[in-house]
This record gives C-alpha cells, sequence and structure tokens, in this order.
C-alpha cells in the first residue's frame, strides 16, 4: 500500500509562534490499497489525513512550500493520530528553516519509517511567523505528503 497526496488550492498560514494549521489535500497522485482495503485518502471528508490500511512499517515524506517573505522562519511537521491538532498525536518528523528574500521557502519532510497500525492516519501542518498570513504554494512536487509500506 501507498498513497501520494497534494495539495491543489493555496492554503493561508497565519502567522503565529504557536500556531500549526493543517494542510488539506485535495488532489491525489496515487492511493494504492490491499484488495478489499478502502481507499487511504478521501478528497473530501477529512482530506488532511492519510490513513493506515495495513499494520507494518511505512516510509513519510513530503514537502510543503510556502510564499515569499524575508521575515521569521517557516516549520512543517507530520504527526501521527493528531485529529487536526498541532500539538495532538505523536510527532513524528518536523523541519525547520529561516526566510529567504530571493525564493519561495520549500521544506521538505525527511523521510522517516516508523511501524504504523491498521487505523492510524499522519496529517502534515504548517507554521510562519512573517507578520502576516502567507499562502502554500500548490502542485503535485511542491506541497505534498506521502506514505508507503515498506515492510511488515
Amino acid at each position: 500500500p501507498r498513497c501520494s497526496v497534494y495539495s491543489s488550492a493555496a492554503l493561508s498560514v497565519p502567522t503565529g509562534a504557536s500556531t500549526w494549521t493543517v494542510v488539506p489535500f485535495a488532489s491525489e497522485t496515487f492511493d494504492i490499497v490491499q484488495s478489499g482495503d478502502s481507499p487511504s485518502h478521501d478528497t473530501a471528508t477529512n482530506n488532511s489525513r492519510i490513513y493506515v490500511r495495513t499494520s507494518g512499517k511505512y516510509e513519510i515524506n513530503g514537502q510543503l512550500q510556502i510564499a515569499l517573505n524575508a521575515t521569521g522562519y517557516r516549520s512543517v511537521q507530520v504527526r501521527l493520530n493528531a485529529a487536526g491538532s498541532g500539538t495532538g498525536g505523536t510527532q513524528l518528523a518536523v523541519n525547520t528553516v529561516d526566510a529567504s528574500s530571493a525564493a519561495l521557502v520549500s521544506l521538505p519532510i525527511p523521510t522517516v519509517e516508523y511501524s504504523l497500525t491498521a487505523g492510524d492516519y499522519v496529517e502534515m501542518f504548517a507554521q510562519q511567523n512573517s507578520g502576516g498570513a502567507l499562502n502554500t504554494v500548490v502542485g503535485s512536487g511542491v506541497t505534498f505528503l506521502r506514505v508507503k509500506l515498506s515492510g511488515s
């Protein structure tokens, strides 16, 4: 099983060092599950979540890209079973980079491997502190989240 989802509509991420915004994914590159399993992702209901349908070890990675602004920092995290809360569940990966006046800020999520149980789900969250809201940049290779079964 494996699933790759991406943002196809910009998300306004408010400024604030304590504010994590869940990232919705309205589009899929692929969602492949074992025969008889439900899809891992739904583009309408709880579309921030990629569900695990088969227990095992999973590789998780992705990327967040945020609009140009020279102030502050940008952060991305992936959480397990967070229920849409940037402090809920368990943090699996995080990346923080300084802002740039010369380019869009891309925040890759380092590939991590975790043992997950059927029914678990992962979500991506964004944070920034530029002093004003900033939009995410959309596209299948731009702001995305991927989950892939790598072993039992």
